[in-house]
């Protein structure tokens, strides 16, 4: 184990620091001490549902691995990075040694709070609902959405797209998670799936009707702790067609990786113009 490599973090060999965050680090209180902290229990179920430490890294890995095979460039070389939906840092701890610039946004003061305090490498920014983003147009090379767009309205995923659009800089790389065909799939034919989506088999059955028409489905939920009067919260599914006819006004569609992550959400890859 190369100390001085994993000391890096995202700059070193990816590889090694992606297996030195899900194993190796827990091997020793000194190694542990190399990676990023991990947030509050209570913060850490009310956002992933995840109850060890371990587990809240493992997924960090596998979130990183599959951005990275997904972009077409190495996150590492990327100057200035937007998290939209940082939530308590599943993924921006990852990132842990970034010498660029990396923002992280939500809309939980309680995450922003953690993650400003915990992680020296993410400037935090607390943000509202269906408010424009307090951030500057044209900044950001490389913006990353994991597990956000998989749960919007249309109509706010409409508005957060075009606000994603003015934020990046010409030709930037945007990654997004979405709730597609395969998750659709496990839903239909996994009861584990269909269970922790909690939504009714009559809103799956919908979701593939509409595949068959728009392509898009969103089914709100009335609990968990981003939902409220004034922000719709929920179960979306897209379509790839949807992706590509109604993504395509804000972006360029560049790829759409199928169950990308844990063979569950897709990758959409997208180019700003």
């Amino acid at each position: 184990m190369d100390l001085t490599s994993l000391r890096l973090g995202i700059h070193g060999p990816l590889a090694e620091w992606l297996e030195f965050n899900r194993t190796g680090a827990f091997t020793s209180p000194e190694l542990l001490g190399l990676i990023a902290p991990f947030p509050p229990l209570p913060r850490m179920i009310i956002t992933t549902g995840l109850t060890e430490p371990k587990d809240f890294a493992s997924h960090g890995y596998d979130i990183l691995k599959a951005l990275s095979e997904a972009s077409p460039t190495p996150l590492s070389d990327f100057h200035d990075v937007l998290d939209f939906g940082v939530g308590v840092g599943r993924l921006a701890r990852m990132f842990k040694g970034y010498r660029g610039r990396y923002t992280g946004v939500d809309v939980d003061a309680r995450n922003v709070a953690w993650v400003d305090r915990a992680l020296s490498h993410v400037k935090a920014v607390l943000t509202k609902p269906r408010k424009t983003l307090p951030l500057t147009s044209q900044q950001f090379d490389l913006i990353i959405s994991v597990s956000v767009f998989s749960h919007m309205s249309e109509r706010d995923q409409l508005f957060y797209l075009a606000e994603l659009a003015r934020l990046a800089t010409p030709g930037a790389i945007v990654l997004l998670t979405v709730h597609g065909e395969r998750a659709l799939q496990r839903a239909e034919t996994e009861d584990r799936i269909y269970k922790m989506l909690e939504v009714s088999a009559s809103a799956i059955k919908d979701a593939r009707q509409s595949f068959q028409r728009g392509g898009f489905r969103f089914i709100r939920q009335w609990f968990g702790h981003l939902n409220n009067l004034f922000y719709a919260y929920g179960i979306t599914f897209i379509s790839e067609n949807y992706a590509r006819r109604v993504w395509s006004k804000y972006f360029d569609v560049i790829s759409i990786r199928s169950g990308a992550i844990h063979d569950f959400q897709d990758i959409i890859v997208l180019r700003a113009r």
